[in-house]
């Protein structure tokens, strides 16, 4: 009896072990919602770039010298000191900006990856550095997401370097085994994956501990706060929807607690990702935390199946409307045309002879 119990329990651990190695080397995974995260997570920071730019000397350049003891909290040491440094004149600073959004828009169009991508993250957070008062959990989310990124292919798909491979004749830079490249890209696939989740269910069980979202009226303040209302009006008609707070405020709490849960099946998954995409656009709008929300949007695509982004992609490509045809006509169209008009001129002059023998007939 016991002896049947070891085989069984050692039996399940084996068929685990051996599922979890064919996932890893088994071709790369999500490569299609990498990609979406690598766009989206560009435009999140070339977002954040754009409107801090007239601002960008008193949030992070010479104009925030006052900040200089802040700088020793977190400690930030090489390299994420090369970059931009507490000394930079403002021409030199405004140039490592304009760098900086360089290299974001570079990454977002999928251009040379391999190398933009750490040199994108080490910027990133050398630039955030310069003023911790000033980020956010946005601004956390884009530099963690960026360390996985540095192992996974994200510019597999939509990106100039899909199509430099595609290219005859391409050869890699640096030529590796296809199974080192594969096991890098999943094991970096997981490590988004499980961020991801630690986020949701620490948000979500840290909610729960509150007796306002226990009572279902945990989105109420949030929307009260005037600092985080860009519209006010639209924040009033929401929270004085008693019914929408308290739906709202117990699907956010299940949701992100059981995420992970959530997405074992797909008919809950898709259910769950539409609530988070929802919620997300709702902070978005209400709060005024775009780059924020953006950011964790980029992170959940890669919870979106290839085959769906395979599908989406189909339905586009049958709606683009066709190109209007060149109306010149074609050789073969004219040599029909010409083979047409000659047959209705050698019909015509058939009649004729035939009415002109008819004529002269006795």
């Amino acid at each position: 009896m016991i002896g049947e119990a070891i085989r069984m329990v050692t039996g399940a651990v084996g068929r685990t072990i051996d599922s979890g190695e064919r996932w890893l080397f088994d071709g790369k995974k999500a490569t299609y919602g990498l990609a979406a995260m690598r766009i989206l997570l560009g435009v999140a920071i070339l977002g954040s770039l754009a409107v801090n730019f007239t601002y960008r000397h008193y949030v992070w350049g010479p104009g925030a010298r006052w900040l200089t003891p802040w700088l020793t909290v977190d400690e930030y040491d090489a390299p994420f000191t090369w970059v931009f440094a507490q000394d930079d004149g403002t021409v030199v600073f405004t140039l490592k900006y304009l760098l900086l959004a360089a290299l974001a828009v570079a990454f977002t169009l999928g251009w040379r990856t391999r190398i933009v991508t750490p040199v994108l993250m080490i910027a990133i957070a050398s630039l955030m550095r310069l003023n911790p008062l000033a980020d956010d959990a946005g601004d956390n989310i884009v530099r963690i997401m960026l360390l996985f990124l540095c192992f996974a292919d994200t510019s597999m798909r939509w990106s100039l370097d899909a199509r430099r491979r595609a290219r005859p004749g391409y050869r890699p830079l640096l030529p590796l085994p296809p199974w080192v490249g594969t096991l890098f890209h999943n094991v970096a696939l997981i490590a988004v994956a499980t961020q991801v989740f630690m986020i949701y269910m620490t948000s979500g069980l840290s909610k729960v501990q509150g007796s306002m979202w226990q009572e279902g009226v945990g989105l109420y303040y949030p929307l009260r706060i005037g600092q985080y209302a860009p519209w006010p009006g639209l924040n009033e008609l929401v929270y004085t929807n008693g019914v929408f707070v308290t739906i709202g405020s117990y699907v956010t709490v299940f949701v992100q607690v059981l995420f992970p849960l959530l997405l074992l099946r797909r008919g809950t998954r898709v259910l769950a990702l539409l609530a988070i995409f929802a919620m997300h656009v709702g902070i978005a709008v209400t709060m005024a935390l775009p780059w924020f929300s953006l950011a964790m949007i980029a992170a959940d695509m890669v919870f979106v199946r290839d085959d769906t982004y395979r599908a989406v992609a189909r339905w586009a490509r049958r709606r683009r409307p066709t190109p209007a045809h060149d109306h010149q006509p074609s050789v073969l169209s004219w040599r029909r045309g010409r083979l047409m008009i000659m047959g209705f001129h050698r019909g015509n002059r058939a009649r004729s002879a035939a009415v002109c023998r008819s004529s002269h007939a006795p």
